[in-house]
């Protein structure tokens, strides 16, 4: 059981069955097949999973400081067991996307994967990009749907929004893991406006959002969304929670999806 949750945090599956709802509810919700949501669907779950993998076999030096209670630097997963399920992963998600995702569309898919294996150079050369880049690689989904929904213009905004919120949930992960990161422009700017800035953001991203409100559900998803980024914003600077604020914006993320369908 132990060694079953330690492949599920190394896995960050909560955070890779996001990906997976991302593109599986809005398919669904359009085009009433299971079926065909699930094979839209599963290639990016894997390439979500190899990501976070690929990500902590290159952090554990990091997280020893940051992160001491991760799989890797705590020991319970060895990085040979890591590097066995990268590459069943890997596999995984090339196999599905080619044999589920049509031509067109499989570019996002591969594109993705591309910027998920390459994640670790901008870590180690080009720290300062890292919010940027890791937020254009979350708004690929939204461009993913688009692609096979190309006539919902609306689409696009919501992956404006995506991006947003992105940016202002990795500038804060960075203030919370300066210790063990290595030095950058971001790591010397004032933590406190910097905070500022990424929360400034992340409620910019709502604005977007708020452009696509037309009915009860949307209006009420909406004001959810801003209850949790006020949730956030206590846990962050009234109570100094970093951990518990950083969790809470995950959620807006999971909130989010319902304006993906």
């Amino acid at each position: 059981m132990l060694m079953f949750r330690a492949i599920l945090r190394l896995a960050r599956f909560d955070s890779a069955l996001l990906g997976f709802l991302a593109l599986f509810l809005p398919s669904f919700v359009r085009s009433h097949n299971a079926g065909l949501s699930v094979a839209r669907a599963m290639p990016l779950f894997f390439i979500c999973i190899c990501t976070f993998i690929s990500n902590d076999l290159e952090d554990v030096d990091r997280d020893l400081v940051n992160h001491p209670d991760r799989p890797l630097p705590s020991r319970q997963i060895t990085p040979i067991f890591a590097v066995v399920l990268y590459f069943t992963c890997l596999g995984a998600a090339l196999l599905s996307t080619h044999h589920y995702v049509s031509e067109g569309v499989a570019f996002w898919y591969y594109g993705l994967l591309t910027l998920a294996i390459s994640y670790g150079y901008i870590v180690e050369y080009l720290p300062s990009l890292k919010p940027l880049y890791v937020a254009v690689a979350s708004s690929i989904p939204v461009l993913i749907v688009s692609a096979w929904y190309p006539n919902e213009g609306r689409l696009y905004l919501v992956g404006v929004a995506v991006f947003f919120l992105t940016v202002g949930r990795e500038i804060c992960m960075d203030i919370k893991d300066r210790p063990g990161d290595e030095d950058s422009f971001i790591q010397r700017l004032n933590v406190t406006r910097l905070a500022i800035a990424a929360f400034g953001l992340q409620a910019t991203s709502l604005v977007f959002l708020g452009v696509q409100v037309h009915d009860v559900a949307s209006t009420v998803d909406l004001m959810a969304m801003v209850c949790l980024l006020v949730l956030a914003s206590l846990s962050w600077f009234a109570w100094s929670s970093y951990r518990a604020a950083i969790m809470v914006m995950k959620l807006q993320f999971f909130v989010g999806l319902y304006f993906l369908t």
